[in-house]
């Protein structure tokens, strides 16, 4: 699946950020509060690395591949990756407005926060989950070798929603910080068409 490599190891590098997440949330259960710079950076992660430069390359590269080789993801997904996509902003949306007066200790806003940001959680696993488990390992049955190999590259040299300069190692930074904040082991994104 070396087509797919890229999007594999942003996903490790997505799962640091939700294991940190989940870290986050067992703090607000002893503290009951909820730390609001951390928070905010992994909301910042999120929507940055996640939604702007992970789901813009499936989006851009990805899919319209698939389309054009008559490949459904809707086979493995279950639903479409922009409804998936959907469903995730408005989890972060939930989160995002609770995060001052939860800090502040207001039971029903971290209560708020916690369900919403459980919820993303769970999403974001299943999600991943099926596509390496169905999605990709059918992109490796279904293209040939010479679309494969122009994925590769296509996926490697993306660079998100094409807005002024790629900022993912900006988001790789922040991702570590907050491993190294809440004592989450780090990933590191290899085996891309540069690194070999």
């Amino acid at each position: 699946m070396k087509s797919t490599s890229i999007l594999v190891n942003e996903h490790r590098l997505i799962e640091q950020v939700l294991n940190c997440l989940e870290t986050m949330l067992e703090r607000c259960a002893l503290q009951g509060s909820l730390e609001s710079a951390p928070a905010r950076d992994a909301i910042v992660f999120l929507r940055g690395f996640t939604e702007r430069c992970h789901c813009a390359k499936e989006e851009t590269e990805l899919l319209p591949t698939m389309r054009a080789m008559g490949v459904s993801p809707e086979r493995c997904l279950g639903c479409s990756m922009l409804q998936r996509r959907e469903e995730g902003r408005l989890h972060m949306d939930a989160m995002e407005a609770a995060i001052e007066p939860a800090s502040g200790g207001d039971f029903t806003a971290l209560k708020k926060f916690t369900e919403h940001a459980q919820a993303y959680i769970e999403l974001l696993l299943e999600y991943i989950a099926k596509q390496e488990d169905c999605l990709f390992p059918m992109i490796a049955q279904s293209l040939p070798a010479t679309e494969k190999a122009r994925l590769e590259v296509a996926l490697d040299t993306a660079c998100g929603d094409g807005e002024g300069e790629c900022a993912c190692n900006t988001y790789v930074d922040l991702a570590n910080r907050l491993a190294d904040y809440f004592d989450v082991p780090r990933r590191v994104i290899t085996g891309t068409a540069t690194d070999s």
